[in-house]
């Protein structure tokens, strides 16, 4: 986290200056100095010192923050902690320390949607490791050299947080696998006339939907982040799949109809249905935005940016 931490910094501070790690203070790490964030618009004058404060089961000690507070140089400050301070501690800091805290929860909202709308691109090699869900679910790097497509996400992390319940967690945006499958095939019309047809659809494994691909749906210069794919048994055999296109590429078609003198025309839906033998199939991966969420009680899902569902494989 505190390598995604700086690169985000290095875009949203102004003129953020490096420190020695004789900054550092037990249990806060000093990412450096910077003359103006651009994400706080409370904090004037002087710069700020910088805090990262990582992950750990216990929340900040009062003796911690003191510690902090004694050894700390300068007075304005911005803690980003993975872990919860308890609002009465910071009560007790000096009274001429100006202190801006971000907790695990706003910490985490601001990394997601910062990585997410592609103000930077954060290198696979900058990413911490992840724990493996469970034996269903797996963490890939990537798939070959060919460049894997990304869908855009529908909702975001605070429009979740509107509606669910509130609770302790954080965050980590990640990626999910999803199918791009190219179809070839005939469809059948009136009178048995044929007609070649291409399509392109979505496989979603997450939300068990199959849906037509728009070119508008890609995400472009979309970051580097880690990708997750569910295990083979969630995908589509290829029977099943072929027996889930037909409703969704039948379709109906205006046809001319004129009587034998030519002298009446009427107009009728006629249906096309598609020829499920002749369909060819391949497809390719591709990714969809969405987070880990680390609840308090270590349970771990992935929240879907285009569902808004939450999942756990």
């Amino acid at each position: 986290m505190e390598e995604i931490v700086r690169a985000i910094l290095k875009s949203r501070t102004v003129s953020l200056e490096s420190v020695s790690d004789e900054y550092d203070i037990y249990g806060f790490k000093c990412l450096g100095i910077a003359e103006k964030l651009l994400d706080i618009d409370d904090v004037n004058g002087s710069s700020v010192y910088i805090w990262h404060v990582k992950n750990d089961i216990l929340s900040v000690s009062k003796n911690e923050i003191e510690r902090w507070a004694i050894d700390a140089p300068g007075t304005r400050h911005w803690i980003l902690s993975e872990r919860k301070i308890p609002e009465i501690i910071l009560q007790s800091l000096p009274k001429d320390f100006q202190v801006i805290f971000w907790g695990p929860e706003k910490l985490s909202r601001w990394v997601g949607e910062s990585v997410l709308r592609g103000e930077l691109v954060v290198k696979s090699s900058d990413i911490e490791e992840l724990p493996i869900l469970d034996n269903k679910t797996e963490y890939i790097e990537n798939y070959g050299d060919k460049e894997v497509l990304t869908l855009k996400p529908l909702i975001s992390l605070d429009d979740w947080l509107k509606t669910e319940p509130s609770g302790s967690f954080n965050s980590i945006p990640v990626y999910i696998l999803v199918k791009i499958w190219r179809v070839n095939g005939f469809v059948v019309g009136p009178e048995s006339i044929e007609e070649n047809k291409k399509w392109v659809l979505v496989e979603d494994p997450w939300m068990e939907k199959l849906y037509h691909f728009r070119n508008e749906d890609l995400l472009l210069n979309p970051p580097e982040l880690q990708k997750i794919i569910p295990s083979d048994s969630n995908w589509l055999s290829i029977k099943s799949l072929k027996e889930r296109l037909k409703p969704i590429l039948d379709y109906r078609k205006k046809e001319n109809l004129s009587t034998a003198t030519d002298l009446v025309k009427s107009t009728m839906l006629e249906w096309w249905r598609v020829d499920i033998q002749s369909l060819e199939l391949e497809f390719e991966y591709a990714q969809i935005p969405a987070w880990m969420i680390n609840f308090e009680d270590g349970e771990q899902k992935i929240l879907h940016s285009q569902s808004g569902k939450i999942y756990q494989k």
